[in-house]
Order: structure tokens, then sequence, then C-alpha cells
């Protein structure tokens, strides 16, 4: 640091670790911590002891032996520490000469410096082991006249630190408000606003489309049917003219209930570790506390996966016949490719030699955990679902399945697929900006109430562009909308892709070999495939409700 006093490497009586700029103060001897207090005006002791008297026995002399040398340990730190600070005095007499309360008459135990904050300046100079140090200005922005030194093959490299402590007001508390403290906070607002504005410009059409458009057909198409007026129905074009096959079973159904029930199992997983977050639960003191309770969560709400499929499952097929192989594919679907990048991953840092492979116990323990866990909750799931009555369709469906117009321009597949996707982008775009720069820049990010907030509203944004989107779709004579509602519900999956390659060549282009390119694709992959299965399935339950609510008014037979 630049506090001026110089310090050749540790010593026997005190290891010291401060820095300058923020209040530090630990004592320790021997690499062990002897005591630490508080400086920020409230003062510390450790915990009184039982009033008890303790039994005499054989290892009480040896006890009360230990107890010396702990307390010699603890003044001998304070002599050193006093000496590394040149002040001549103890800690307690520098920190009173600071400011810092003094301790009352009657402690009778150590104070205890409690450490709130550090900083490190750290600077590479030319020189030899027990050489002196004259005054050296570390950190980035300064310069020192000395060279920086040399490291090779066989070098020994010499190294110092030196420590400056300094009392400060604060609170023990509040120690982490320095991180938790983002820039840019209007932004955040910013961002929130522009999400509301683009949930009620949807809200505003869908409800349109509800209530008048559909309304206005309804009454219209009622009209036709009273009067009998077989030619006019005839040439009445719209949704109407699907009722017969608006339900019919889709396509690889079983595939659709599988991406259905893994949907689910993320979006519950994201809400319940988002909510816990923003609950304060998850404290940034507790480090890999998220990542370790998101994947505990989706780990027990594998029951939520296969209750969710296997009902999706029997809707479609309108019996739940074959409902555990449903239960099976969901079981290791999302699983099954993350564990399937997450071995390749691993075999190739463990092949470069690096520390940053799992060892072979921790990825036992994860496959274990899967397998005689997650699966057997995915079952239980899809045994729950058997009880649960099976909806009945609010129309009858045609033996003959109807023959699909080719699609007009504006109600193009492809076209409502980019569509659907644009709006709920531009809802997390700022927001996902400043998730990249905390997985993959370093920098903290613990604001989860606003990550909520543009969470719901994206939901909201994506449930409104599926219900247009596919009113689109059947006003075009187009019935598939089973698989087509969940492709445009994930389809801003797409556009997180290409700015996640963007921010590849942009804010990482320093990244040096093709490892670190690798596992930067590799759980980018694994989150753009989560977003993908979470909001199509949003989208699916979105069109679902949607064309039950409209068909449910239809008077046919």
């Amino acid at each position: 640091s630049n506090s001026g006093e110089s310090s050749e490497g540790c010593g026997e009586e005190v290891c010291s670790v401060a820095s300058s700029g923020l209040a530090t103060v630990v004592l320790r001897r021997a690499g062990a911590v002897l005591g630490t207090r508080r400086v920020s005006g409230v003062r510390g002791r450790p915990k009184p002891a039982s009033k008890k008297a303790p039994n005499p026995g054989p290892h009480s002399h040896a006890h009360k032996h230990e107890q010396q040398q702990q307390q010699q340990q603890l003044q001998n730190g304070e002599q050193g520490l006093g000496q590394t600070l040149g002040s001549g005095a103890t800690s307690r007499k520098l920190l009173q000469a600071a400011g810092a309360p003094a301790p009352d008459a009657d402690d009778d135990g150590p104070f205890y410096y409690m450490v709130v904050g550090f900083e490190v300046s750290p600077c590479s100079i030319k020189r030899q082991a027990g050489q002196p140090i004259e005054e050296v200005a570390c950190g980035y922005e300064n310069e020192n006249r000395f060279g920086p030194q040399e490291i090779g093959e066989g070098v020994d490299i010499v190294y110092t630190y030196d420590v400056h402590w300094q009392p400060s007001q604060i609170k023990w508390a509040s120690r982490w408000d320095a991180y938790l403290r983002m820039p840019g906070g209007k932004v955040h607002w910013f961002s929130i606003m522009n999400s509301l504005l683009v949930v009620l410009v949807m809200a505003t059409i869908v409800a349109m489309i509800l209530f008048r458009t559909v309304r206005r057909d309804l009454a219209k198409y009622e009209q036709l049917v009273v009067e009998g007026n077989s030619l006019d129905l005839k040439d009445e074009a719209g949704w109407k003219l699907v009722t017969g096959d608006v339900f019919r079973t889709p396509q690889k159904s079983r595939s659709l209930a599988v991406q259905v029930g893994s949907g689910v199992q993320i979006i519950c997983t994201f809400v319940v570790t988002l909510g816990l977050a923003t609950l304060g639960f998850l404290s940034p003191a507790s480090r890999g506390a998220l990542l370790t309770t998101t994947i505990v969560l989706f780990v027990c709400l594998a029951v939520l996966a296969g209750l969710a499929s296997v009902y999706a499952w029997g809707v479609m097929e309108r019996a739940y016949t074959g409902w555990p192989y449903v239960c099976a594919q969901v079981s290791i679907f999302y699983p099954g490719i993350v564990m399937s990048i997450f071995t390749v991953l691993n075999l190739i840092i463990y092949h470069t030699g690096t520390s940053g492979a799992v060892p072979l116990g921790m990825y036992a323990s994860i496959v274990a955990v899967w397998f005689l866990i997650s699966i057997p909750l995915t079952f239980a799931g899809g045994f729950m679902a058997l009880s649960l009555p099976i909806p009945t369709n609010p129309v009858k469906t045609n033996q003959i399945p109807r023959h699909i117009p080719p699609p007009s321009a504006g109600a193009h597949p492809t076209l409502l697929f980019f569509a659907a996707g644009i709006l709920p982008f531009g809802t997390i775009f700022i927001e996902l900006y400043f998730a990249m720069t905390s997985l993959w820049l370093g920098y903290f990010y613990y604001l989860f109430g606003f990550v909520f907030m543009i969470g719901v509203l994206t939901v909201l944004v994506t449930v409104e562009m599926s219900v247009l989107c596919t009113y689109v779709q059947l006003r075009a004579e187009d019935y598939l909308w089973w698989w087509q509602s969940f492709y445009r519900g994930g389809a801003v999956a797409v556009y997180i892709a290409v700015y996640a390659l963007g921010f590849l060549l942009s804010s990482l282009s320093t990244l040096a070999g093709a490892i670190p390119v690798l596992i930067y694709l590799s759980y980018m992959t694994i989150l753009i495939v989560g977003v993908y299965l979470g909001l199509g399935t949003v989208g699916f339950a979105a069109s679902y409700t949607f064309c039950k609510a409209i068909f449910a008014s239809l008077k046919a037979d």
C-alpha cells in the first residue's frame, strides 16, 4: 500500500492484513486471528463465560495455562501492531487517540476489532530479498520510478506488503453497503417505466381484440346461424371456421408436454429464488448462496415438472395413457442438456491441467442427486397429475382435418415468431446488460428487486404477445397453434443469443484462448435454453387459455 511503512513479510509476532483508505483492523499471529473489535463507535466484547465454577480435574491446570497463553498472544499481537504502525503504542491507545471510544474500566476481556472494509493497492517493483524499500506510491493511477519485477522460470519472487490501519464510522451491519449500492439507479427505473408502457400498450391492444373484434365477430356469426343464411356463412372467413379443428391433438404432443413441464420447473425455480433474494434471505456474505439455492430448488421442484408435463399430455391426448414415458423424458430432458454440457466442459478443463475442474467426487454427488432425488420426484409429480380431471374442450373436434390455406404476408409464421420476441427483449434489455456484466466482468449485482419486477413485466408482455399472435394465426384459418404458441413465447431467446454473441465480441474481446470462449458459450447456451423453455411455456399457457375463452363463447354444434 502507500502508507509509507515498509514491512518485510509477516514475521513471527504479528501477521497483519489490512489496507489503506478504509477501516480495517485485524490482529493475527502465525496465521490465526487473535482478536477483532469494531471501530465504528460500537464496542464489542467476547461472550461472558459461564458463572458455574468448573469441576476440578486433571485438565483444569492445563486449561488455565492455555488461557494464559492466549492472553499473552493477544498482548504480543497488540504490541506488534503498535510497532508496525510506528506509533509506539498499543492498538487500543492508537484507536483512542484517533477518536475511538475508550474501554470501560470493568471490561474483563480483550477488545475485538471488526473488519468493515479494505482496499488493496498493488504494485510490482524490482528488488532483492532484504533490500529496504523507499517511499512507493502503489496503485494503478500512480507511477513509481522502480521497474517491475520480471517473472521467469527459476526466478525467486520477492514480495512484501504494507499495512495502514484506520478507524471507521461504518457499522458492522452496513459493511456490505459499498457493494450493494450500484451506480445508475435511474437507469433501472427507466427500464421499469419503459416496460410498464409496453405492458399498457399491449394490454390495450389485447383488450380491443377481446372486447371489440372478437365480440363483433361472434355477434355476426350468431346472426348468420339464426337466419340460416348458409351462403353467407360459407363466405364468412376467420377464426370461427376452425372451430372443429382448433383443439385437434398436435403432432409430437409428448415432446411438447415434456418441454412444457421443463418450462414450469424453470419458471417456478426462477420465481422462488428471486423472491428469496428480494426479501434478503440470500446475503452477499454467503458466497455461492444464490447458485446453491437455485440448484436445490430446481431439484426439489422436479415434482412440478412431472405434474405439469403429464397434465399437459392429458389435455392434448384427452387421456393419461403412457404417462410414465412422459415423466421419464421430462426428468432427463433439460437436466440432461445441462449435465451433457457440464460434463464435456469439465473434461476439457481437466485435460488442460487447471484447478478449475470439478473433482470426481463432487461430480458423482451431482449425478447421484439427479438420479436419486430429481427423477423420483418427477415420477411422484406425474402420479399426482393422474388425480386431476382432464378439462373439457368447449367445442368438438371434427374427424377430418380442415385444409389450411397459404398464410398471408402479415400472418406468416416466421414473421409472427420474430415479432413476438421483440417487445419482451426490449423489456429485459437494460437489466440484461447489468446481469451480463455481473456474470462475466466481475461486477457486483444485488438489485434483485429490479430483476423480479422486470421478470414479472416480461411475463406479462409475453402473455399479451402470445394472445395477439395466436389471434392473427387463427384469423388466417391456421389451427396449428399448439407448437407455434410455444415457439413464439420463447422467441426472445433468439434475441438473447444474438446479444450474447455481440457481448462476447465487444465486452469480452480480451479473452485469450479457445477454452474461455467455450466456457462462455456453454454457460450462455444453458441460460438461453432455460429462457426458451420458461417463456415458451408462458406463451403456450396464454394461448391455450385464450382459445378456450373465445371458443367457449361460440355456440356451434
